[in-house]
């Protein structure tokens, strides 16, 4: 084992024997987000209430709050490369989703786009905003994800089509779409884009620009290795004043209210409430930087898809064995064991100390496997150790 998988171990603080590959749910965090998680609840214990400006002991000195909310902003603008003033901060890929949705001005009869196989984070939000604004939701048909996505939401376009909503990488089976293509298409006829991304931040680059999404919806708790409760949603600046907030209060807006009207802040910030969590600000931060500056970006996404490929091909020469999920995508991996439960064979890893899960939307319903950076070699090899001997 290399002295940089090694190191990257260590900061995870993952055994020898444990096989990590279900960051599709929960990833490991990572030392310097649990040191600078720490550090946030000392310096609120030491907070100092009659100090103006949300001061807050930070060692010797002191240290204004909305400059922490400054600093997570600069980091994730650098990451998404996008503006601060058009990050979000909130708990999760789940709220941002929400932010967005509600704060688009349906009318009764409009019409939402979504790909087949999004994530109930989507979805029920989606149902919600049915049941009570009247929107009919219209799916394109992906199959498994195997299916070209540009000619399925394509095809589904029709006059009454609002937004398209559909992840970046599938959560199911891992296969990606092309948004920007898919961008493209919507915006000639003005339809919105949100995307969740919270499967393809820390598994590959990300530019939302690049991408020319509306709205991009993530968090920190996957193959970020940050903490829970550090989501963030990123919101094109061009349709800032068309994505109104719902929940408001002193940070949605300057003047706070006090003279005879309310002017909402400009900025992505109209959409953050009050208090936020800051020793989970400091450890998302801290993850970003960590992975940016002591891993490298470039080491991350490499590992990853070298990662993934290794383990497809591994599994993919075992009889009995069907791969939902193709080569040369994303870190997630799903496949089938013939003549097994899919839950069985979730137990039957687990004995092994190999974690996974099951997905129940694809067909049939499948085993996922979430490769990450600090994966070895050698867990490839235990995994398909462990699956082909239940097809013994």
């Amino acid at each position: 084992m290399s002295d940089k998988i090694s190191y990257v171990r260590q900061e995870l603080n993952l055994p020898d024997e444990t096989i990590a590959v279900n960051a599709g749910s929960w990833g490991p965090l990572c030392s310097a987000a649990r040191r600078a998680i720490e550090e946030g609840y000392e310096m609120a214990a030491r907070s100092r209430g009659d100090d103006p400006g949300y001061m807050r002991e930070k060692g010797s000195g002191l240290v204004r709050y909305d400059e922490v909310i400054g600093e997570s902003k600069d980091e994730l603008g650098r990451f998404l490369n996008c503006s601060p003033d058009e990050v979000a901060l909130c708990d999760s890929t789940t709220t941002a989703m929400n932010i967005f949705l509600w704060g688009y001005e349906f009318q009764p009869g409009d019409e939402v786009l979504v790909g087949s196989l999004e994530n109930p984070a989507a979805l029920v939000p989606l149902r919600v905003n049915a049941m009570r604004r009247g929107v009919k939701l219209v799916f394109a048909e992906l199959g498994n994800g195997e299916r070209d996505a540009m000619e399925a939401i394509s095809g589904a376009i029709s006059p009454r089509t609002r937004m398209i909503l559909i992840s970046d990488v599938n959560y199911a089976s891992g296969s990606r779409v092309d948004l920007r293509a898919i961008s493209r298409v919507a915006h000639e006829e003005d339809i919105f884009v949100l995307s969740d991304g919270i499967q393809a931040v820390g598994t590959q680059p990300v530019d939302v620009r690049a991408l020319e999404v509306d709205g991009y919806a993530m968090a920190r708790h996957k193959f970020l290795c940050g903490p829970d409760g550090a989501g963030a949603l990123y919101v094109r600046e061009e349709v800032l004043s068309r994505i109104h907030p719902t929940y408001t209060g002193v940070f949605s807006a300057s003047g706070h209210g006090m003279g005879d009207g309310v002017t909402l802040m400009e900025t992505a910030q109209r959409y953050e409430v009050s208090t936020r969590p800051l020793p989970v600000i400091l450890g998302g931060t801290a993850c970003l930087r960590w992975l940016g500056e002591e891993v490298g970006w470039p080491y991350v996404f490499g590992r990853c898809r070298e990662l993934y490929n290794g383990l497809w091909d591994r599994l993919s020469d075992i009889p009995g064995v069907t791969l939902i999920s193709e080569r040369d995508q994303s870190s997630l991996l799903t496949f089938i064991v013939q003549g097994v439960e899919p839950r069985d064979v979730v137990a039957k890893l687990r004995e092994r100390n190999i974690f996974a899960r099951t997905i129940s939307v694809t067909e049939p319903v499948g085993v996922r496997l979430s490769i990450g950076f600090w994966n070895r070699e050698s867990d490839l090899d235990a995994i398909a150790d462990a699956v082909s001997a239940l097809t013994a």
